[in-house]
């Protein structure tokens, strides 16, 4: 029995120990993050309406908006937009990609693409649009730009991707163009079919628009590439993880706590499976041009109503702000 406590104690302390060593890793990683203010939900029109605490206490939402940020601390629109769901009591993640020329209502500045309002009034705006648009009550947000993407799939080890022969071109045009705007090689892609791309090369296949069929081909190149890098991370070893960790902190903004993403990084993922949705779904939306600020534009004209129930049926109901 002695030698069993002994045995015990020691397992333990391994455990505390170990424990204590990652919170001090965190803490001081997450110090390169830029960390923003909280929002109250009446700040961001999160809608609370039919909400409780038992439907929402296993579920964290964040919206998710990649910047296209051609200089350091340039307000720029959001180049991609998603809403990401976990649903830890049934062990599930889900992802909601919104496309970035759908016309809505932003407010104080009228109907006009969603993807401006970042740049019109930052993560706060952006936040109040997705919420008014879709019903949602998102207060969380994170935001990265083209360099922290590109260090993402580096820190994985690339993504395996099904080049086309009409996106060979443009992947490389869209790697000289990240080249002259932040520097770096432009490692070619030589031909097309199933290959490994690195973060560059990722970086311009995801920016590809305006070949095949068009942004919704591109949101499916997004998600295609995303839903690799949740596979590879749930299953990475704790090095891997910290690795990662190191390369990306410097290029997020959020106004997550630092309590909150360290609870969300050392959570196991590995049970957990990936959902995903375009919005505006099919069948909901017309294209077409509409002058937005005196400027022809290019907008998905959409029957809102048919994406909010499409929405709340894929989130099940309810997008809570708090892990």
């Amino acid at each position: 029995m002695g030698s069993f406590l002994k045995t015990l104690l020691a397992i333990l302390l391994t455990i505390s120990i170990t424990g204590f060593i990652l919170w001090i890793y965190f803490e001081t990683k997450i110090s390169h993050i830029t960390f923003t203010a909280e929002f109250k939900p009446e700040e961001v029109n999160a809608h609370t309406e039919g909400q409780t605490e038992k439907s929402t206490s296993s579920k964290f939402a964040i919206a998710l908006f990649g910047l296209d940020a051609r200089q350091e601390g340039e307000r720029a629109r959001s180049d991609t937009i998603m809403i990401l769901l976990i649903d830890h009591a049934k062990k599930k993640i889900k992802l909601a990609s919104i496309m970035r020329d759908l016309y809505v209502y932003v407010p104080t500045y009228g109907k006009r693409k969603i993807n401006s309002a970042y740049e019109l009034g930052g993560p706060k705006l952006a936040l109040s649009t997705l919420n008014r648009t879709f019903k949602l009550s998102l207060t969380k947000y994170a935001t990265v730009d083209f360099r922290g993407f590109e260090k993402i799939i580096d820190a994985v080890g690339g993504v395996e991707i099904d080049v086309k022969y009409y996106e060979l071109e443009h992947i490389n045009i869209n790697m000289r163009e990240v080249k002259n705007l932040i520097g770096g090689d432009v490692p070619e892609v030589k031909r097309p079919g199933l290959q490994r791309l690195n973060g560059r090369q990722a970086l311009g296949y995801v920016r590809i628009r305006y070949v095949g069929n068009g942004d919704y081909e591109r949101v499916q190149r997004q998600q295609r590439v995303l839903e690799q890098v949740f596979e590879k991370l749930k299953n990475a070893s704790i090095s891997t993880k910290l690795r990662i960790i190191d390369m990306v902190l410097p290029y997020i903004e959020t106004n997550l706590t630092r309590s909150e993403i360290i609870s969300l990084a050392t959570k196991n993922y590995s049970k957990y499976t990936l959902e995903r949705i375009r919005i505006p779904i099919n069948g909901s939306f017309r294209e077409g041009y509409t002058v937005i600020d005196g400027v022809k534009q290019w907008i998905f004209d959409t029957d809102i109503e048919k994406n909010i129930q499409a929405l709340h049926e894929f989130f099940e109901t309810g997008l809570p702000s708090n892990p």
